[in-house]
């Protein structure tokens, strides 16, 4: 015969039992949407992106600086390499720190992404020679980016919910920021000091914000239990598969305004001068205010939906840019260019994480699959461009403005075969 305490004993332990069985199948606990640690994740995300689409965004001024004084042997196309190796790893990446997030290595990708970024620009400046540029430049400081994009998207995703897109967009200023800041750090210390001291002080600026991801990343969610590093059923999806594409298109045109702008406008003696360093600051400056803009937006018509207004935009103002031949139409074109296209490089991890992953322990996986054509797209677009340019400028705005319509098109196809014909609909 049992007795009432070994009784009682049983029946704490079913209760228990009970309640972990509850947990177990009711999956994560909501996303705090706000507090401390989630607004401090937002502070990590912004150097993150100041240190890898902010160097991305600042490119420009590198390659206008190759082109006429540090290796002018080469071509605008070999040059445009540099960049678009360094700025696809920034999604490639993905395909090692998506698998490695989502098995819980958060702060070894942490730190060795900023090791990387910081050692590949010291680096930098010591190079005289292409190659040098490419490895240095291109590859390693490459590498270690993508060590650093994915995770911290990730780790923002599921700290916020109805917020989400805002904060992607807050902590996403930091490429504008760094785009603004580099650029004019570069062009003013250059003169007076020299490529190697001007890249130096870039390279302690990235040490400087590496201390706030390396100390304040906080991973939210454990790891699931069955890890992936390929979901074959996500391309049986046909919105994902469509969305895929419309990324790939998107991104081998979106990025050549950033490279070719100031070469364009000193080729056709639009903007010869001093101002012409100061473009991409221009066009990153009203990315900052388009991140926060389209990101709160996004919030209120959905990811998808802001992501096809931006890609629609760009697409025309692209379009607009064959006609420009005044001081005052670039500016407007910079403005107005840099507003959009912070939609295309801030959205596509939201629309993943609320779209495209009904299971949030999969954004790892999921979010790789979409954003490694993405980075195939970015390789190939800037290099094409450059070849396409020895045939003249129109060809070159023709192939930018028509692949990212053809990616506004794609989206379209996406969202309704996500949610049906309704124009309106929140996707």
């Amino acid at each position: 015969m049992d007795s009432p305490g070994s009784a009682k004993l049983e029946s704490d332990a079913a209760t228990a039992a009970e309640h972990q069985s509850v947990q177990k199948h009711s999956g994560p606990p909501p996303p705090p949407d706000g507090g401390f640690t989630a607004w401090l994740q937002c502070a990590v995300g912004f150097c993150v992106f100041f240190n890898t689409w902010g160097l991305l965004n600042s490119f420009g001024i590198f390659q206008e600086y190759y082109v006429r004084d540090l290796i002018p042997a080469s071509s605008s196309s070999q040059i445009s390499w540099i960049g678009t190796v360094q700025s696809c790893f920034i999604m490639l990446g993905s395909v090692y720190s998506g698998p490695l997030y989502d098995w819980g290595y958060l702060r070894p990708l942490i730190y060795t992404g900023c090791f990387m970024v910081t050692f590949g620009m010291f680096m930098t400046s010591l190079c005289k020679e292409y190659w040098q540029l490419l490895l240095a430049q291109g590859f390693f400081m490459g590498l270690g980016t993508g060590c650093l994009f994915t995770p911290t998207t990730g780790v923002i995703a599921s700290y916020f919910g109805k917020n989400r897109g805002l904060a992607m967009g807050i902590a996403s200023t930091g490429s504008t920021i760094g785009g603004i800041i580099y650029p004019v750090m570069f062009r003013k210390l250059v003169g007076h000091s020299g490529f190697g001291w001007a890249t130096r002080a870039i390279a302690f600026i990235i040490l400087g914000l590496s201390i706030i991801p390396a100390l304040g990343i906080r991973m939210r969610l454990t790891p699931p239990a069955v890890r992936r590093v390929f979901d074959k059923t996500a391309w049986k999806e046909l919105h994902y598969t469509l969305y895929a594409v419309a990324l790939f298109v998107g991104y081998a045109g979106m990025y050549i305004p950033f490279f070719y702008l100031q070469i364009y406008c000193v080729e056709k003696r639009i903007i010869t001068g001093e101002f012409n360093f100061y473009l991409l600051p221009i066009m990153n400056a009203a990315g900052f205010f388009g991140r926060l803009a389209l990101g709160h937006l996004a919030d209120r018509i959905g990811p998808l939906n802001g992501f096809i207004i931006s890609s629609g935009a760009c697409g025309a103002i692209v379009f607009g840019w064959i006609g420009i031949e005044s001081e005052a139409s670039i500016v407007v074109f910079c403005v107005l260019y840099g507003f959009f296209s912070s939609g295309l490089i801030t959205l596509p991890a939201t629309v993943v994480a609320v779209v495209l992953c009904p299971d949030m322990g999969q954004y790892g996986v999921r979010l790789t699959m979409q954003l490694v054509p993405s980075a195939m797209g970015l390789l190939i677009g800037n290099p094409v461009a450059g070849a396409i340019l020895k045939s003249g400028w129109l060809g070159l705005q023709l192939f930018s403005a028509v692949t990212i319509i053809a990616c506004t098109l794609l989206s379209i196809l996406a969202k309704v075969a996500k949610v049906g014909p309704g124009l309106l609909t929140r996707c």
